[in-house]
């Protein structure tokens, strides 16, 4: 192959990529296989800055309780898991005059 039929290739392979990336038919999504879980919820939460400030986990709870029915132990759980796994940190958060477990990112 000379240099000219590898550019025409390529520019083949990039005008095939742009139609899909245009067309929406390229979309990357989650690797969950369409679940929705809680941890999932809670990283979404992550990544849109919610954990920017501390919060507790009623704070949480009460942010997902209108996308996802759960009790607040279940958040918890899920809190402190994510926690060990390195996707949140820990914080303190005063609430009435009280410390109270927070978590942060």
């Amino acid at each position: 192959m000379n240099q000219t039929q590898i550019n025409k290739q390529i520019f083949r392979r990039l005008e095939k990529l742009e139609k899909l990336v245009k067309s929406g038919k390229g979309k990357i999504e989650l690797k969950t296989g369409g679940k929705i879980s809680l941890p999932n919820l809670i990283l979404k939460l992550r990544d849109v800055g919610f954990f920017k400030k501390p919060q507790s986990a009623s704070d949480v709870y009460n942010k997902l309780s209108t996308t996802y029915s759960c009790k607040i132990d279940r958040v918890n759980m899920a809190l402190k898991r994510l926690k060990e796994r390195k996707k949140l940190r820990i914080a303190d958060k005063i609430i009435k005059g009280k410390k109270v477990l927070a978590y942060v990112w």
